[in-house]
């Protein structure tokens, strides 16, 4: 049996973990305006006067919060660095990366989405907080660099650079439901595919294209002119 300290402390320590929660809950939801004291209390179930125990200021309990669920991501994020790269390579092809894209989705809700984006740009918006934000960026980027070198990809580095972005940009679409989510799979898949292909292709190469691009257009305006 337990010692009756290890309790104590071990229920401290679950109360300061419901109240930080709790904080990125009501933070998500309406902003820094709707966490208070008590409404935080309130949300994590516990007396009104617990908070304050915990934490001296409104501001210290949010930044502590904010901060906590961006290092409690970058550990999901760290055990994703010994992945299978040639396993699940194998698994994406033609006929199955618009399902195996629908899986990471479902596993990914736009629910998800928004209180990833939500968190990061908050604390992006602190100070004291920019750090971490670009750390749970940057943390990601490293991963997709690493897999990508390890996939072949010569370019690893940019285009891991894009993929963040391209990944940020889908979470906001889901986190607005721009798109019907049945939709969204093959529309990431797309959006992935001209990513790489365009990364595949030699600087000189992509520019031929572009300036090709440029020159049908242009032309095209032309004829339409009087």
């Amino acid at each position: 049996m337990a010692p009756r300290a290890q309790l104590s402390q071990e229920r401290s320590r679950q109360r300061r973990e419901a109240l930080l929660e709790a904080a990125v809950d009501l933070f998500v939801e309406g902003g820094s305006r709707a966490v208070t004291h008590r409404a935080v209390a309130a949300a994590a179930g516990l007396p009104a006067a617990t908070t304050t125990y915990y934490f001296a200021t409104i501001d210290e309990l949010l930044r502590e919060a904010l901060n906590h669920h961006i290092e409690r991501w970058l550990e999901t994020v760290g055990k994703l660095a010994d992945v299978d790269v040639a396993g699940l390579m194998s698994l994406i092809t033609r006929d199955t990366s618009v399902q195996f894209a629908s899986t990471v989705l479902a596993k990914r809700t736009p629910a998800n989405s928004t209180r990833e984006l939500a968190v990061i740009l908050g604390a992006a918006r602190d100070p004291q907080l920019r750090e971490a934000a670009v750390r749970a960026l940057t943390t990601g980027q490293h991963l997709l660099e690493d897999f990508l070198h390890k996939a072949g990809i010569a370019d690893a580095e940019g285009l891991a650079e894009d993929l963040v972005a391209l990944i940020a940009g889908v979470a906001l679409r889901r986190s607005a439901g721009v798109n019907p989510e049945e939709e969204e799979p093959a529309k990431v898949v797309r959006a992935l595919r001209n990513l790489v292909i365009g990364h595949l292709l030699e600087d000189e190469t992509g520019t031929r294209m572009l300036e090709e691009l440029r020159d049908r257009t242009l032309s095209g305006r032309s004829d339409a002119s009087p």
